[in-house]
């Protein structure tokens, strides 16, 4: 008996601690499809729910920090270090450190220059 209680909390602090992908996250933010254009005239609501599809279309371990500026235009946001590109998305409810709304961040290898990460902060909520 002890044994399976030992199990079932092993499982639940694992489950815990896992965190989604930034991929399955920001699913729940919308599936619009993303072009560089719908995005340049979309609002930070808007373009949250573009994000989905502009990550599936341009997958970021391809992409070099002057791609992603070229796709999604200046930065709207920034992140902890300067290299980084960041950019607000989704609602305005949502708040940070950063600011509001859900900040993207493009992790650029300062050797590269290349995205090694995406992220996003705070982590989006998946019901």
């Amino acid at each position: 008996m002890r044994w399976i209680g030992a199990c079932l909390l092993a499982l639940g602090l694992l489950q815990g601690c896992s965190d989604y992908t930034v991929e399955a996250q920001i699913h729940s933010l919308g599936d619009e499809f993303f072009t560089p254009q719908a995005w340049a005239s979309a609002d930070q609501a808007g373009r949250g729910r573009m994000v989905a599809s502009f990550l599936s279309q341009y997958p970021p371990q391809r992409l070099t920090s002057d791609d992603v500026r070229d796709l999604l235009g200046a930065p709207t946001g920034a992140a902890d270090h300067p290299e980084d590109l960041a950019y607000f998305v989704g609602p305005t409810t949502v708040e940070s450190r950063y600011g509001k709304g859900y900040l993207l961040i493009f992790v650029i290898d300062r050797e590269t220059g290349r995205v090694a990460q995406v992220r996003i902060f705070p982590p989006v909520t998946i019901a």
